[in-house]
């Protein structure tokens, strides 16, 4: 079952469109998605669920990395580093945006405020130039 869009938000929102592995980042616009996964820190299999908390986006290279080994610098991170932010500002007009109510898909999220529907990546374009 794949994930729902929320959950791909706020992982990709509290992750800031990097691996969390290697911190690659997406190379353009066009491209924020590709090469990238989301990876269940406790695999469905072994009764891990969907929970943001249980989700980190890797590159591709770092996800197949991941299921070879069993020590990754992910099993190190607490819970309180996979929480989705609370809030955070709209790109557009500063405006303090709920994260978990916001109107959005996995790659765009839209200001209440100021209805702007602004791209995921362009919410971190200055972090990513």
């Amino acid at each position: 079952m794949p994930l729902s869009n929320r959950v791909c938000f706020l992982v990709n929102l509290r992750d800031a469109l990097r691996c969390r592995q290697c911190g690659k980042q997406p190379q353009g616009p066009e491209n924020y998605h590709r090469g990238f996964e989301y990876h269940h820190r406790l695999p469905r299999s072994q009764g891990g669920s969907d929970e943001v908390e249980n989700i980190v986006l890797l590159c591709h290279e770092c996800h197949q990395q991941g299921h070879k080994t069993t020590n990754t610098k992910d099993e190190r991170l607490s819970v309180l580093d996979l929480r989705p932010p609370a809030c955070f500002l709209c790109w557009h007009c500063q405006t303090r945006l709920e994260s978990r109510s916001v109107e959005m898909n996995c790659g765009w999220y839209r200001c209440h405020a100021c209805q702007t529907q602004i791209p995921l990546y362009q919410h971190f374009s200055t972090a990513l130039a």
